[in-house]
């Protein structure tokens, strides 16, 4: 039973309409428990046994949300064994989504049955406790299902809009190799619909 009310779940989030209440939703990392997002929230110098915790926000929410759909960098399978005290592991927000359909390294799509308004919404995190200095990239990256879907609270009919990434963690060195955000300055709002309309 638990199965067909999970395949049921997901098959309601595969047919929503498209462009809705959040055309301007973005995710970014943040190393803040509020899931600030100015200043230096997205970096973080490691030390030996010095523990972390990354945080996956959502802002610029508009009408509000219902689920999103993501996927993380597998830190696990960038440093041998040992190099964490225990492995990484993506957890939602507690009480915040009462459906969480795949896994965070592959993609998730994480669903709530109240409509969540909360900005900045914190919607997981991911804890470290590394035993030597490490520098890393977490990486926001698409679900290959759902890339970057976004449902609203419009209902019966859920409507999606596409996430942006304003910034992604960095762990450890000053630039790990990170890839930049790719959300729009004001100038380039055409690019960025253009980039959307590729989904729709």
């Amino acid at each position: 039973m638990k199965y067909v009310l999970t395949a049921l779940a997901l098959a309601a989030l595969c047919v929503p309409a498209f462009a809705g209440g959040n055309p301007d939703i973005e995710m970014y990392i943040s190393f803040d428990p509020a899931g600030a997002s100015g200043g230096d929230a997205h970096y973080w110098t490691s030390t030996p046994y010095g523990f972390f915790t990354a945080y996956l926000c959502v802002t610029w929410v508009g009408t509000g949300f219902t689920s999103v759909s993501f996927s993380l960098t597998d830190v696990n399978s960038l440093f041998p064994a040992g190099t964490f005290s225990f492995p990484p592991v993506f957890a939602p927000t507690p009480g915040m989504f009462n459906t969480v359909v795949g896994d965070a390294f592959i993609g998730i799509t994480l669903a709530s049955g109240t409509c969540i308004t909360d900005d900045p919404a914190v919607v997981g995190s991911m804890g470290f406790l590394p035993t030597t200095v490490v520098d890393f990239c977490l990486e926001v990256k698409d679900y290959p299902a759902f890339p970057r879907w976004v449902t609203d609270c419009t209902e019966p009919i859920a409507l999606v809009d596409f996430y942006c990434v304003l910034q992604n963690g960095k762990v450890g060195a000053p630039d790990p190799g990170c890839p930049s955000g790719d959300c729009p300055d004001p100038v380039e709002d055409n690019t960025w619909g253009a980039i959307k309309a590729l989904y729709r």
